[in-house]
């Protein structure tokens, strides 16, 4: 972001900032030396904190095993491996694939480009190829010596799409665009073919006194996609963009989802292989095909603990609650958005209408809604998005950050907050541009590129609300407020406490059977609370500054340009 607005500045740029090396210095045979990014200026996400690996690359890795027998297949996220490391040990690679979303895309950028000069072939896919598939034309090819070596996918990442790209690799015939169409497969797993990378360790365990270092060491959280694609089309979601194709519901059988599950725990169970993340946007779409695979868990007494997101309206089946639960579910992750029923209706909201119909205010709604789900013995986290026009600022003391703030103490759930704005792809990045409210570049220009790194949805990219005082300073300020007093150590404690007795009060199945089994329930409840201080951490490490860059606070401060905000918040940094 320090970058915007420099004339003349373009990816070939970014590649020497990145790498610390001139750029009209690479070549063929030193190019692995400009994919060494320096970390030090990294942005970062949700995946160091949460150790959330990117199952689309385990996922097209074994997509690439079952259909091209033999070959070895090497993951790769330029910290626990890199590129330059694998061809230094084993060689140019045949091929590198990539999944980008929206915010990583610039590092997507300089790395296809390095690559391109080593002669090696480059596939780009994942939601920000599919929203937006001009940029690969833009900001890779045009930079690219050999653009013909560069093929993009559009959509998932098939067995048949990736059977015709592998052909046509061996063939020379590269295309430069491929498109999928089935979202997700049986039997895309477990290939010995594909070398994973070693686990991340969940950091913020090490708080805890006396078995703080033990689950450091030894708990891992794995993900796995039962089913995926959301037939919703909300203003503000990238995948609003995608062809309707790509978004299309689709789902594993449940013998397969089961099969995974059941293999990973095949020598037992222990912490390294029964805490898993269900990947699905809303678990509530499964319908009976959620309720067969709930089934297997239940009836084969597997012992595994889950968190999954989910939709608010699920305090409406109780049924498939409790089967969730009995199936050993701790969490759920819910966007609740906002507490202004008009912000609801205004981004699209699929539970307006029975808010409306029930007759009760929009936060005596939710938090009846949180009752029925805690009372299941199942933790909330809940997401809130900053900067909507129905919210308000009028001083440090007076905010709708406190107000949030204070609805998720209140009702004892976790927070994750999230600043507005325009994802590429949405309806609101289209209606953005259209109309010029975008805050750092048009769509097409260098400015534009640099500022996808707020997709991370920690700031704004988009004109903001008078009432906000149209400052994204205002914003990140409200969304850091709200988590710094929602993730306190104080306050998470508490609320796992409160957890505690709703968990031990409604043990999942396993934990009805067998005593040790519910102190793994209580653990998930008092882990989760725990574990809300991480998206604390994740925000102070990108709002502060640090050594190599200018954190948010500072560079937005520099920006405002209201007097009385600086005013404001002069002492904020």
């Amino acid at each position: 972001m320090e970058h915007l607005g420099k004339p003349g500045f373009n990816p070939l740029d970014l590649l020497t900032w990145l790498s610390g090396r001139d750029h009209s210095l690479l070549n063929s045979d030193n190019y692995p030396a400009y994919l060494k990014f320096n970390l030090s200026q990294e942005r970062m996400g949700l995946t160091e904190p949460f150790a959330l690996e990117n199952n689309a690359s385990y996922y097209i890795g074994n997509q690439i095993a079952r259909l091209e027998p033999g070959v070895r297949i090497i993951l790769a996220d330029g910290k626990r491996r890199t590129i330059p490391e694998i061809i230094n040990q084993w060689g140019p690679p045949a091929a590198v694939w990539m999944t980008s979303i929206s915010s990583n895309f610039p590092t997507a950028v300089v790395a296809a480009i390095a690559l391109n000069y080593g002669k090696i072939p480059v596939f780009l896919g994942g939601i920000h190829v599919s929203s937006c598939p001009e940029d690969v034309n833009l900001f890779i090819r045009a930079y690219a010596p050999f653009p013909a070596l560069i093929s993009q996918i559009y959509g998932p990442g098939d067995s048949e799409i990736i059977g015709r790209l592998l052909q046509d690799l061996h063939s020379k015939t590269l295309k430069p665009e491929y498109n999928g169409k089935v979202t997700i497969e049986d039997g895309i797993w477990g290939s010995s073919a594909v070398q994973e990378l070693p686990d991340m360790k969940l950091y913020f365990f090490k708080e805890l006194p006396l078995v703080g270092r033990y689950l450091y060491n030894r708990l891992h959280i794995k993900g796995v996609a039962p089913f995926l694609g959301c037939p919703y089309a909300c203003n503000f979601c990238s995948a609003s963009a995608s062809q309707p194709n790509h978004k299309k519901f689709t789902a594993r059988s449940a013998a397969d989802f089961f099969a995974q599950l059941q293999t990973a725990q095949k020598n037992g169970w222990n912490l390294s292989n029964r805490f898993w993340l269900f990947l699905p946007d809303n678990i509530l779409l499964g319908g009976q095909r959620l309720v067969e695979m709930l089934d297997l868990i239940i009836v084969n007494h597997l012992q595994i603990n889950f968190a999954v997101q989910v939709s608010i309206e699920i305090a409406n089946h109780p049924h498939l609650l409790k089967k969730l639960r009995q199936a050993g579910v701790i969490h759920f992750f819910i966007g609740f958005e906002s507490l202004h029923i008009q912000d609801l209706e205004l981004i699209g909201k699929h539970v307006v209408k029975e808010i409306k119909k029930s007759g009760l205010t929009l936060k005596s709604f939710y938090a009846e809604k949180i009752r029925i789900i805690q009372d299941h013995g199942i933790n909330i986290h809940g997401a809130f998005i900053f900067g909507l026009p129905h919210q308000h600022f009028h001083s440090l003391e007076d905010h709708s950050g406190r107000e949030v703030a204070d609805f998720c103490i209140q009702n004892h759930i976790g927070i994750q907050v999230t600043s507005l704005n325009d994802l590429p792809g949405s309806a609101n990045f289209s209606e953005s541009q259209k109309k010029g409210h975008y805050l750092y570049g048009q769509k097409g220009s260098m400015d534009y590129l640099l500022s996808l790194c707020t997709a991370d949805l920690i700031e704004s990219n988009c004109y903001l609300p008078q009432s906000l005082w149209n400052s994204p300073l205002v914003v990140v300020y409200m969304a850091h407020y709200a988590a710094k007093k929602v993730c306190s150590a104080r306050n998470c404690i508490s609320s796992g406490l409160y957890m505690v007795t709703k968990s031990w009060g409604y043990p999942s199945g396993c934990g009805r059977r067998i005593p040790l089994e519910r102190l793994f329930d209580l653990l998930g409840a008092v882990g989760f609370q725990i574990a809300a201080g991480a998206y604390l951490d994740q925000l102070e490490a990108v709002m502060y500054s640090g050594e190599n860059r200018c954190g948010v606070f500072e560079r937005l401060y520099r920006l405002e340009k209201n007097p009385a905000l600086k005013k404001i918040f002069k002492n904020l940094n």
